[in-house]
């Protein structure tokens, strides 16, 4: 009766460490295409914003840049980044609330990410199959 009890306990043991083992797999797969999933929506709200951009030379439009998604500890990070050595004016037309622009408008990235925020949790779930 004891050898019995130590198989079936045996038995739970290995299940439980290959369920815990296909579970770490199947998170690091989550993970991943989430990252995914969220670069590919990072990307177009970069094209929005580009769209939004006011434009004299057409530096700053080009200077639109999506990096791609890397984890900071338990996060999921993408940005997206305007300006920089190309169009170092970015945040002065970003923030001007009193310029006027023939083309595009002031907080083109920002009023781009404030739309879109409530509905890209479901956008990247949609991506990755969750819903």
């Amino acid at each position: 009766m004891l050898s019995m009890l130590w198989r079936y306990f045996l038995a739970k043991v290995t299940g439980v460490r290959a369920i815990r083992a296909k579970l770490k797999q199947m998170s690091s797969a989550l993970a991943l295409k989430t990252g995914q999933a969220l670069y590919q929506e990072a990307l177009i709200e970069q094209k929005e914003s580009m769209r939004r951009t006011p434009v004299d030379t057409g530096a700053l439009r080009a200077s639109h840049e999506t990096s791609d998604f890397k984890f900071v500890g338990n996060t999921i990070e993408v940005a997206i980044k305007v300006g920089g050595p190309a169009a170092p004016y970015a945040v002065t037309v970003h923030e001007d609330l009193e310029a006027h622009h023939k083309v595009g408008q002031a907080k083109f990235l920002e009023s781009t990410l404030r739309e879109s925020a409530p509905f890209m949790l479901e956008r990247v779930a949609s991506r990755v199959k969750l819903i």
